[in-house]
């Protein structure tokens, strides 16, 4: 998948706009300093590499490795003397957000077949090649820029959604204690009028008509209160692997290419144990983004009839100096109050596995 930092809105405009941009760029660049303007030279060398440009979102290495080829074949062909870099800038820099690296090493030898089949003395060559290698470091360095301020977006927008969830769990805590308390009020109210009324019955009916009405009152009054709270609880959200969707919609938008499978009846999983699964997958998903320069992220979720495997892993660097901080640790107590285990593993990028038992005793208690 490519990446997506502008929404699908946003891309429906910026693309047109970039790809009309480089065919005029190339078409009226070099003719700006001189050079010959042709219909079938600069002029249509820009509206490939600009066409191009409207698929560079889905294929965006593709899109470079085509582009660079037919700019190398114009210049060998004589039909284009501007630079070998800049006319792949936009292709260039999305590339660059997912495979640097590679994008680099295209642009370079780019670079270099252009300036060997132009046939330019050693100076000139000197010349140019510096100042389009200097262009390829700035493009690359802005294309790293980008997608680190994605990937910090996108687990600032994570951090944000668990300190809310984390705020929604206590405010529901907090309503559970006050229907505790309102029920065992209750029960303990209600319950000693019910014995003034039993004792009253026959020596004092009209003590006991009243005890009856006083146990009605605070039992209206306690059930009134309890669809209060209740109504509350229901208006706090649980999240489940259906919300892993939104997790991939994030680490996409912060340049990750995300592969998401599935295995067995994830819909018939239990509250806890899909609630948990969630939770395993989110603060992995945090952590590729904060730890781990990764191009690529997999999340696996296996639903088995004894339980279910949840396995995320990125191809970032190694991470030898990590340590667990809170986000992990919550989430090895969650696993392992499921009677689960989690491993995780930075050796080659980061890595993690969480195995949680679903046996028919366990899948009632809550994480």
């Amino acid at each position: 998948m490519s990446p997506r930092p502008q929404s699908g809105r946003h891309a429906r405009l910026v693309d047109p706009a970039l790809a009309l941009l480089t065919a005029v760029g190339i078409a009226a660049g070099p003719a700006a300093v001189g050079a010959p303007l042709s219909w079938h030279g600069t002029f249509a060398l820009g509206v490939i590499l600009g066409g191009l440009l409207l698929v560079r979102r889905s294929r965006p290495v593709p899109v470079l490795v085509l582009s660079a080829a037919v700019l190398v074949g114009y210049q060998s062909a004589g039909l284009f003397e501007g630079g070998g870099v800049w006319p792949l800038s936009v292709a260039l820099f999305t590339a660059a957000l997912t495979r640097p690296g590679l994008a680099s090493a295209v642009a370079a030898l780019a670079l270099a077949g252009g300036l060997a089949v132009q046939g330019l003395d050693a100076s000139e060559t000197l010349a140019r090649g510096g100042v389009e290698l200097l262009w390829l470091a700035l493009v690359t360095a802005a294309a790293s820029s980008w997608r680190q301020y994605g990937r910090w977006r996108a687990e600032h927008r994570a951090r944000l959604l668990q300190l809310e969830q984390t705020r929604l769990v206590e405010q529901r805590l907090t309503i559970s204690r006050e229907v505790h308390d309102v029920v065992a009020h209750t029960l303990a109210v209600v319950g000693v009028h019910l014995n003034v009324a039993v004792e009253a019955l026959d020596d004092s009916p009209e003590e006991a008509r009243a005890a009856l009405r006083t146990a009605i009152a605070v039992r209206s009054r306690a059930m009134t209160d309890l669809k209060t709270f209740v109504g509350e609880l229901r208006d706090v959200p649980q999240h489940g692997l259906e919300s892993v969707a939104d997790l991939v919609a994030q680490a996409e938008a912060a340049g990750l290419d995300v592969r998401y499978d599935t295995e067995g009846d994830v819909e018939a999983l239990p509250a806890a144990q899909a609630l948990t699964a969630y939770r395993v997958v989110q603060e992995a998903v945090v952590n590729t983004l904060r730890h781990s320069d990764a191009g690529r992220l997999t999340i696996q979720v296996q639903a088995g009839p004894q339980a279910l495997v949840v396995t995320v892993t990125d191809d970032g660097r190694s991470a030898a100096g990590f340590t667990e901080g809170h986000g992990l640790t919550g989430m090895r107590e969650r696993v392992t109050a499921l009677g689960g285990t989690l491993h995780v593993d930075t050796g080659g990028g980061f890595a993690v596995r969480a195995v949680l038992p679903l046996a028919d005793h366990l899948t009632g208690l809550a994480p």
